[in-house]
């Protein structure tokens, strides 16, 4: 089967895939539902507070405490998960507690390892002047990368990707007939181990890295037997963990009998290309698609993404160990043979990659708003306009390698690695951000009702809690409509039955209606029902489907 079928075949198969299993991810975890909501004002006392996320989140190192004005704690110091609920943080609170303003401090875990924290505000009562009442905003924040690990991430995917690179060139680009020659193989085998060496150290590395961010302590303070402890036993990371060194353990025999028994060639290369990818799927597990509603199929994905952009920039830095070849005239032919061999397997490559990243942004991009507004789309535009410039080398090179012109090829070969490299840094940053699902920004859609007439819904900022509504009227001539007797707000959650809540909405000016009040009490996906009645006792109604943020 050629090239061209096996992409096509790909391309068919990811299509279907995705139409028929969309997801959608946060992907670090965040309030949907919150027991006092923010800012809520409560007649009397409650009993406890509950935090619903919109994932499961770990059983350690969470935390959730109550404070009143002064700064005095008043739960009773239980914050725990609920066993049935995994995704449920609650408190029991001291009793009868005096009218005032608090506060609920939390912090947890998300499902893929990334700690998230934030403030929740309630009053008891009407406020009280005579008390300190220094306004606390609600706030919810995920990670923030951090240069080590950055570093420590960075190492483990180039490594990775260097190991599975040469494995990959050693088996199906090479010319069979050049694969075994001793000036060929001797630096693949050569750079197959010292990328080991590195992908062992970032992987010992990860264990008390991730024990720095999920305890804030420094690296000298992670150093404990019961941190370590409880990050492989309590965490799902050091699950993960554990895999991984058990696979290097493994790995390591095959990769250092490497070209010391030629007989057994293939085999040894196959085996090291297996549990090379096997590490690959390992961080597809603790990555964003680790937290989807349909978990195997978005983990998939992101390993198919990840193992796609391995084998192209493994395969870069084996054709730069290789370039000394090109300088001598009995292995220019070979190395010029071998770059036009690898750019035929680069289209199943490319094929892939778009696929799998236009299904990432779909999973965590919700409108240009959010891609132009936030962290994590700002670095993903970068990343994209990146690997266009890197998909402009690659063909420069695969039409030198197709013509046999060595000019100016070693340049080349080196931007589209450099290039390559900066990628894998932005992929670290990207693994690492709380997504834009978190903050799509305000929502404004404008929709024909009955008759003609437009009906325009506009939330700000569209998140938990306080936002502003706003709706105009058009008729069909664009004019704002007059004698208009009331517009209602139906809000239904579209995610958990939480009932339905209806909201009057203000006259500002003829044609636009205003309130602002709580009515998003959970982040995700949202009916909003307009209800227009006029003078006549004629109805205008539409509906719209709003993604509401956490932050």
């Amino acid at each position: 089967m050629n090239v061209k079928k096996v992409s096509s075949i790909l391309l068919l198969m990811l299509f279907l895939f995705i139409c028929l299993f969309p997801s959608i991810s946060s992907a670090h975890a965040y309030i949907k539902k919150s027991t006092p909501v923010e800012n809520e004002i409560l007649k009397k006392s409650p009993i406890k507070v509950v935090i619903q996320f919109d994932e499961t989140i770990q059983p350690e190192f969470n935390s959730i405490q109550v404070f009143d004005s002064s700064g005095k704690r008043v739960d009773k110091k239980n914050g725990r998960v609920d066993p049935k609920q995994p995704s449920v943080l609650e408190s029991d609170l001291e009793k009868n507690l005096p009218n005032g303003t608090y506060q609920i401090q939390w912090k947890v875990v998300s499902n893929d390892g990334h700690p998230v924290q934030g403030v929740i505000p309630f009053q008891i009562g009407e406020s009280d002047t005579s008390q300190n009442t220094s306004v606390v905003h609600p706030s919810s924040k995920g990670y923030t990368p951090t240069p080590d690990l950055i570093v420590i991430r960075w190492l483990q995917y180039i490594s990775n990707a260097c190991l599975i690179g040469v494995l990959f060139f050693m088996l199906l680009v090479i010319p069979k007939d050049s694969a075994k020659e001793l000036s060929v193989i001797q630096p693949l085998i050569k750079a197959g181990k010292v990328s080991y060496i590195f992908l062992l150290l970032s992987i010992l590395l990860s264990l008390p890295l991730q024990a720095t961010i999920l305890t804030s302590n420094s690296w000298l303070d992670v150093f404990r037997i019961s941190t370590i402890q409880d990050m492989i036993v309590n965490t799902q990371f050091g699950d993960t963990w554990l895999v991984q060194v058990v696979l290097l353990i493994v790995l390591a025999i095959p990769v250092f009998l490497l070209g010391r028994n030629k007989s057994n060639y293939d085999f040894l290369n196959w085996i090291v290309l297996i549990l090379g990818i096997g590490l690959l799927i390992t961080k597809s597990l603790t990555s964003h698609a680790a937290s989807t509603t349909n978990q195997y199929f978005s983990v998939s994905i992101d390993f198919l993404h990840l193992l796609s952009a391995s084998v192209w920039i493994g395969s870069l830095i084996v054709m730069v160990v290789l370039l000394p070849m090109i300088k001598r005239s009995e292995t220019k032919d070979v190395y010029l043979t071998t770059i036009r061999r690898f750019y035929k397997w680069g289209l199943i490559l490319v094929v892939l990659l778009a696929i799998t990243g236009v299904f990432g942004s779909l999973s965590y991009i919700p409108n240009l708003y959010s891609l132009t507004h936030t962290d994590y789309g700002k670095v993903l535009v970068w990343k994209v306009i990146l690997l266009l410039f890197m998909l402009v080398l690659a063909a420069i090179n695969f039409v030198k390698g197709r013509k046999r012109n060595k000019k100016g090829l070693s340049s080349t070969i080196w931007s589209e690695l450099l290039i390559g490299c900066v990628i894998l840094i932005l992929s670290v940053l990207l693994t690492n951000l709380p997504t834009a699902m978190s903050a799509p920004g305000p929502f404004q859609e404008t929709k024909t009702a009955g008759q003609g007439n437009q009906v325009t819904l506009r939330v700000t900022p569209n998140v938990i809690g306080e936002n502003l509504f706003e709706v105009t009227l058009k008729d069909n001539n664009g004019q704002q409509m007059k004698g208009i007797d009331q517009v209602t707000l139906t809000l239904t959650s579209l995610d958990m039955d939480m009932g339905v809540n209806t909201v009057t909405l203000k006259k500002k000016a003829e044609g636009k209606y205003i309130l602002k009040g709580m009515g998003f009490n959970m982040a995700g996906n949202w009916k909003v029902h307009v209800h227009g009645l006029t003078k006549s006792l004629d109805t205008i109604d539409t509906d719209f489907h709003c993604i509401v943020g956490s932050q």
